[in-house]
């Protein structure tokens, strides 16, 4: 991943809104199947969501640093939205906890490329 501030940025960016899609998509996802299934549904939803809208973002800030933590938090914001039917009500809450999914995923994802890149300098 780059080291540079706008790429650092733009890549957080990218992770945490297009998160928030996904689990603003995952909410409008109807509530009467089992939760199980819910949760499958939601997070391929979520990820299609993400997929549609990453282009730009691709662009901008390069294909895989974007794609990753995208993905990787779209999947997880999408889950309690499409499970918990009962948490639907504030969608703010929702855009919120997708927002946190997508940056946390970026950041995991930022901390594996620093460990993987420093284990080749010592292999």
């Amino acid at each position: 991943m780059e080291k540079r501030l706008y790429f650092l940025l733009g890549d957080q960016l990218a992770s945490a809104s297009l998160s928030a899609l996904a689990a603003w998509v995952a909410h409008l996802l109807p509530d009467h199947w089992p939760m199980a299934v819910e949760m499958g549904v939601g997070m391929v939803v979520g990820m299609l969501a993400a997929m549609v809208a990453m282009p730009p973002f691709m662009a901008l800030f390069g294909a895989m640093e974007v794609m990753v933590p995208v993905m990787l938090g779209s999947m997880a914001s999408s889950m309690l939205p499409s499970m918990a039917p009962h948490l639907r009500t504030d969608l703010v809450a929702l855009l919120w906890w997708g927002a946190v999914c997508g940056w946390l995923a970026w950041g995991l994802t930022w901390l594996a490329d620093r460990w993987i890149r420093q284990e080749g300098k010592h292999g």
